[in-house]
């Protein structure tokens, strides 16, 4: 019974106390205007992944998609016909007002992604394990280690449809890495793995490194687009 005690008066304390702080928005570093309404535009491809520009603009509408009314690339294309641009063709500031108006956007993001590379390197194999056999032989079993790198850059602008001007720039940068550990099997001590024992440099983990370079670019590119939070104390 005192235990139970204890612990209602330890909660009761704990939620007085949560009590006291309220959650606040703090409003995004560059404002893209007050409907937070906007529209992303199609990417300029400088690479030779021709799915990559596609990927980044999804998740530019994912990402501003929490705190914005995103209009994606596909259907902004109808607008910008309407005004005389190609999807990946800089507008004019009375083009990016007629936008504005088209699309009812206060604000429209472009840009170009510009480097993509996915490295892959294994190491020689090498022993993680060693057993003695029923008849006393020695064996060891080797494996070797995958490393799989997706580098991913990009730059990014906004530009007001109410003025026409640009009111953000960036360029980020994204490098992440995928390791796997491939095994191989059991050889007789002092016999080693030979080239046809290890597997060819495979490209299974790209997908994954790549997703993680996508969201982590376009991370950092709306991070100052987007609004933060902290827990302020309520007097």
């Amino acid at each position: 019974m005192k235990r139970k005690l204890v612990l209602l008066l330890f909660v009761a304390v704990f939620l007085v106390g949560c009590s006291s702080y309220q959650r606040e928005m703090v409003p995004p570093k560059v404002d893209l205007g007050s409907s937070r309404r906007i529209a992303v535009l199609f990417f300029d491809n400088l690479t030779d992944d021709y799915a990559l520009v596609y990927e980044v603009e999804q998740q530019l509408v994912e990402q501003l998609g929490v705190f914005y009314q995103v209009t994606d690339p596909r259907e902004a294309d109808w607008a910008l016909a309407r005004v005389g641009l190609r999807p990946t063709e800089a507008p004019s500031a009375e083009q990016a007002r007629r936008l504005g108006e088209l699309l009812g956007v206060d604000a429209v993001i472009m840009g170009e992604v510009s480097g993509y590379f996915e490295p892959i390197n294994q190491t020689p194999p090498y022993i993680v394990k060693t057993r003695e056999t029923e008849d006393g032989k020695i064996e060891n079993l080797y494996e070797v280690t995958r490393t799989t790198t997706v580098l991913l850059s990009f730059t990014g602008r906004a530009i007001s449809t109410k003025s026409g001007n640009m009111i953000y720039r960036e360029r980020v940068q994204s490098e992440k890495v995928v390791n796997s550990k491939v095994s191989l099997r059991w050889f007789p001590q002092g016999k080693e793995p030979t080239a046809w024992d290890v597997p060819t440099k495979s490209r299974i983990d790209v997908p994954e490194a790549r997703r993680a370079a996508v969201h982590d670019a376009v991370a950092q590119f709306v991070e100052d687009l987007l609004p933060t939070y902290v827990w302020r104390r309520v007097q």
